[in-house]
């Protein structure tokens, strides 16, 4: 409601209360213009436009819009003062309205706040609060030029996506039962949009309101087959055979527990929520692409943004990690299990057939996939469902640019006040001087802070200063950093063994190269090809073990993989 109580309400019949008090409506000119001015708020209507909405086919002459302005502004003038004000403006009208005095604004305004909260509570409130604001058809659902009108369609699109998206946040936390009236009401305005048909099933069903789900899906396919002719979609089957009693399973939630400490990464996080989030028509499922340097907190990020978006994924979050022992897992075993635990009994022999029954299970369905320590863009690719409600987080040390649609996100070292926070956190370290020696000896990798942190907390006599003199010398920074189950020199050589055998040569010519030099003098220092040293350096940047080099063309490597080259170097 907006100052001094004026309250708009167009999301409905239309009717309007000032200090709480009903206001009479004027003649059905006026109130046709005002209906028609109502629908863009703030904005310009051409004096051709208001004729069509305000008139429809009985369309009036221009005398008669002047004489609905008149009465308008007289009837305005009469409760309003400055909260509502008819203008002329070029050759249309403008209805300035105070802000949150219209239905339709609060509406929007609260869907916007909703789509962008990241917590399910708050995002349900806010979801259920403007969803709240219809309270019928737009201006009571009147026939003609009105209701085909774009701002009008407009709205009603916006409310289905409203009604989706609480439908979602609702299964999730477990309150389906407040989310089926608002739903309901929101699927009887849209009965051919098969999703939110398909949502409010799925509400029915988890109130235990099993017979009314199914009746429901009958109503729709009914409806479906006598007015257009064709038969309900893979999703609201999949809804229906959820409703059915013996045919229900709770949905797998297989993704590890977040990082209780998790620090930083605002800008990677909303660079993947941030399209999780918008309800945009999509064509396909988002696919993220999480790449860094070893240790540098890739499957951290994965794991924590999962967890962030479970709500959006009502139908299950699958994981799987795509290495065992340094080997890449079979892509077609991942799928035996993910089949598996969606409750398919009979599995295909080949991986081809795996993948098609993943997407056929998968379609229709919201559900995220997390897939760890990727080796190969050929490994994942079976393993993306083909459903545009779905989304993909996948981790790996190369860039798996080889998906198609892929969202790359790179990964690199933590800012340093972020590192000063995580190394307190696992360390009990106070902010100061040798904490942040501590994380610039770490090179701000998330692996070696942890570690430090870890090996404070085991050592407490030792403290951040006596920590960073250890770790000052280069020959004792790599064993430094290692607490049981937690070493940064296993990661860094697990990253070396899976180079072929001339990227592993070059790389260990890091060692004798400058802290940033150029393609020209890694050709110098390995004594070798041009084009086959300038290809090395390339595969190295997409191996993230080094840097991408910037316009003035200079590579690095970060400090900790230099020291790791000079052991192999040694070593190898």
């Amino acid at each position: 409601m907006g100052e001094f109580g004026l309250d708009v309400r167009v999301l409905g019949d239309l009717a309007v209360r000032a200090g709480g008090r009903p206001v009479r409506l004027p003649g059905p000119g006026a109130r046709a213009l005002f209906g028609a001015l109502l629908l863009t708020p703030g904005e310009v209507v051409g004096e051709e436009r208001l004729l069509d909405l305000a008139w429809g086919e009985e369309r009036g002459t221009r005398r008669a819009l002047q004489c609905a302005v008149h009465r308008l502004r007289t009837w305005l003038q009469g409760f309003a003062g400055t909260q509502c004000g008819l203008e002329h403006s070029g050759s249309g009208y403008r209805l300035t309205v105070v802000g949150g005095a219209v239905d339709l604004v609060r509406f929007r305004e609260g869907l916007r706040a909703g789509q962008a909260a990241d917590d399910p509570e708050e995002r349900m409130r806010l979801l259920a609060g403007a969803l709240g604001e219809w309270q019928g058809p737009v201006l009571g659902g009147r026939p003609g030029s009105l209701a085909a009108d774009p701002a009008v369609r407009a709205l009603e699109h916006e409310r289905v996506l409203c009604a989706a998206a609480l439908a979602d946040v609702a299964l999730n936390l477990g309150r389906a039962s407040e989310a089926v009236p608002p739903v309901s009401a929101a699927s009887l305005a849209a009965p051919y949009d098969e999703p939110l048909q398909a949502r409010l099933v799925r509400l029915l069903a988890a109130c235990g309101r099993h017979a009314e789900a199914v009746l429901q899906v009958e109503r729709v396919r009914q409806r479906l087959a006598d007015d257009l002719g064709i038969a309900p979609s893979p999703e609201l089957r999949a809804a229906h055979a959820a409703a059915l009693p013996g045919e229900r399973s709770a949905p797998p939630r297989q993704v590890p527990p977040d990082v209780c400490d998790f620090t930083g990464r605002g800008a990677e996080v909303a660079a993947i929520g941030g399209p999780l989030l918008a309800e945009q028509d999509r064509r396909g499922p988002l696919v993220f692409g999480i790449a860094g340097a070893p240790g540098v907190g890739k499957s951290a990020l994965a794991v924590h943004v999962a967890h962030r978006m479970a709500a959006l994924f009502p139908d299950g979050q699958l994981y799987a990690e795509l290495r065992a022992d340094g080997a890449p897992v079979d892509p077609a075993e991942v799928l035996r299990r993910f089949l598996r635990d969606l409750g398919e009994a009979g599995l295909p022999a080949t991986l081809e057939e795996r993948a098609a029954l993943f997407r056929s299970r998968t379609a229709g369905r919201r559900v995220l996939v997390v897939l760890d320590g990727a080796v190969t863009a050929g490994q994942v690719r079976p393993l993306v469902p083909g459903a545009a409600g779905c989304a993909v987080l996948v981790t790996g040390r190369a860039c798996l640019a080889g998906l198609t649609g892929v969202r790359l996100v790179r990964l690199g070292p933590l800012a340093e006040d972020d590192g000063v926070r995580l190394l307190g956190l696992v360390g009990g370290v106070a902010p100061g001087p040798e904490a942040v020696e501590v994380v610039r000896l770490c090179g701000g990798l998330p692996l070696a802070l942890r570690a430090a942190g870890m090996r404070l907390a085991l050592r407490p006599g030792l403290g951040a200063a006596g920590l960073a003199a250890a770790l000052r010398d280069p020959r004792r920074r790599l064993g430094g950093l290692a607490v049981p189950g937690l070493a940064v020199r296993n990661a860094l050589a697990a990253a070396y063994r899976e180079l072929p055998e001339r990227e592993r040569s070059l790389f260990r010519s890091l060692a004798a190269l400058p802290d940033g030099f150029t393609a020209g003098e890694a050709v110098v220092a390995v004594d070798g090809d041009p084009d086959a040293v300038v290809e090395g350096l390339e595969s190295l940047v997409d191996a993230c073990l080094l840097e991408v080099p910037g316009e003035d063309g200079v590579y690095r490597a970060a400090a900790l993989v230099r020291l790791y080259a000079a052991e192999a170097a040694r070593i190898f």
